[in-house]
């Protein structure tokens, strides 16, 4: 008995949260009903969310590929049917490529294509009967539609990108702290502002998404780790707009939104992502103490003990997995007594922390040129590479430019290194070496 294969596909984020799947896969069990001679396959593809005027399904882990790769190998065999909704799921392609591309390999094996919004077959008998006029009309239809839609938001996309270069206000998708009109929004923006500051001071992912979930703010509620990482990456933090981000002609616009931190804690927040990337993974404690307490022979960290469900004391994590064979020290602390010293002491590494987000002036110049060193690096790698494969004059010109650029960013960064601030300057270099001989 042949077999039936359902393809389903989509093309936006958006019809993910419709009907669109479902519809689709009741069209299936409403025509498997109808045809009792065919059997449902257990190969089934999909492609949720793939354009099909952009050929994505058609690429490497695509739904169709492996459609079309199962029909190669004989996985769908011949006398077999593909059930799509409509010619245009098959993707929307220029005529010449759906037909080349898409169409034909599966007719020439034998294996069938049912639309079964009108529940036309096309197979080799129906496409040598007329049905090839048909089918070239629908596709022609599918591929003007999605490219005058194209158009249109590709000129819209220039409309704006235009009005945000002339300082005018857009609107636009926008990240869940700003209006679509590009306006804070009062009762998100300082949660927003506290989470890049818990980062630069040294507070982990998935310990800021806990915390702001515990906020009470309903919009707050799913955030998770991957959410906190979006937010920190996105300059729609500091006002700017990622024009085509990842594309070739991408362009990063200033001033067209109401920023929600300042550029040096933003950038403070890139060097941090910067600096953990190399570093194992680290796990914030539930308890604060934790990790802060250190014992004095074989410099692990203490643990805390419970009794009847409240911190007890603390003693050394290495002596209590192993005893005597791990570490000597055996005394434990009372808990009142740690939370007594460090209600004492602490006072001078929040100030220390503290540091780390109010910048002197040199440390905010340094921010600066390590950004701009890090975004010429990257342009230079790009631009060597084309330079060398295309070997177009003005592609030299440009390396030659950003790379004398980032060898002055080099120079700066070297004296900023070994200059006092301006905040301070020597004198208060002077007055704190008199202080320490004194």
């Amino acid at each position: 008995m042949p077999a039936a294969i359902p393809y389903i596909r989509f093309s936006t984020g958006k019809q993910r949260h419709g009907n669109s799947e479902e519809r689709q896969h009741q069209m299936v069990m409403s025509w498997l009903g109808q045809n009792p001679n065919h059997t449902l396959s257990d190969l089934k593809y999909s492609d949720l969310g793939k354009s099909g005027y952009k050929g994505d399904h058609i690429k490497d882990g695509g739904g169709f590929a492996m459609l079309l790769e199962a029909v190669e190998a004989g996985a769908i065999k011949p006398g077999d049917v593909v059930l799509v909704e409509a010619i245009d799921r098959t993707g929307r392609l220029s005529p010449l490529k759906m037909l080349n591309t898409i169409i034909s390999p599966i007719i020439e094996a034998g294996v069938s294509i049912v639309t079964l919004d009108d529940n036309v077959t096309y197979d080799s008998g129906s496409i040598a009967g007329g049905h090839l006029f048909l089918l070239v009309a629908k596709i022609q239809a599918a591929h003007g539609y999605s490219k005058q839609l194209s158009e249109r938001v590709t000129a819209s996309y220039g409309i704006r990108r235009q009005q945000a270069i002339e300082g005018k206000s857009i609107k636009r998708w926008a990240p869940i702290w700003l209006t679509v009109d590009g306006v804070l929004k009062e009762a998100i923006a300082p949660y927003i502002k506290q989470a890049f500051e818990w980062y630069v001071s040294g507070i982990g992912k998935t310990t800021i998404a806990n915390r702001l979930r515990g906020s009470g703010v309903p919009e707050l509620a799913t955030c998770s780790g991957p959410t906190v990482e979006a937010w920190l990456r996105n300059k729609a933090a500091i006002g700017t707009w990622e024009y085509h981000k990842g594309k070739e002609d991408a362009e990063d616009i200033p001033n067209v939104y109401e920023p929600v931190v300042t550029p040096e804690l933003f950038m403070q927040a890139q060097r941090r992502k910067k600096e953990v990337a190399t570093k194992p993974r680290e796990r914030t404690s539930k308890h604060f103490l934790v990790g802060l307490v250190k014992c004095g022979v074989c410099g692990s960290s203490y643990i805390i003990h419970h009794k009847d469900g409240k911190p007890n004391n603390l003693r050394c994590g290495t002596y209590h997995r192993l005893k005597k064979a791990g570490c000597t020290n055996d005394e434990t602390i009372p808990y009142q007594v740690a939370v007594y010293i460090y209600s004492e002491t602490a006072t001078h590494w929040v100030d220390k922390a503290l540091q780390k987000v109010q910048l002197t002036v040199n440390d905010k110049r340094k921010l600066v040129l390590e950004n701009e060193r890090d975004t010429l690096t990257a342009s230079i790698k790009t631009l060597t590479e084309k330079a060398v494969a295309l070997d177009i004059p003005e592609l030299w010109n440009k390396l030659e430019e950003e790379s004398n650029r980032r060898k002055f960013v080099d120079e700066e960064l070297s004296v900023l290194e070994r200059t006092p601030d301006a905040g301070g300057g020597f004198a208060a270099v002077l007055a704190q070496d008199q202080m320490v001989s004194s």
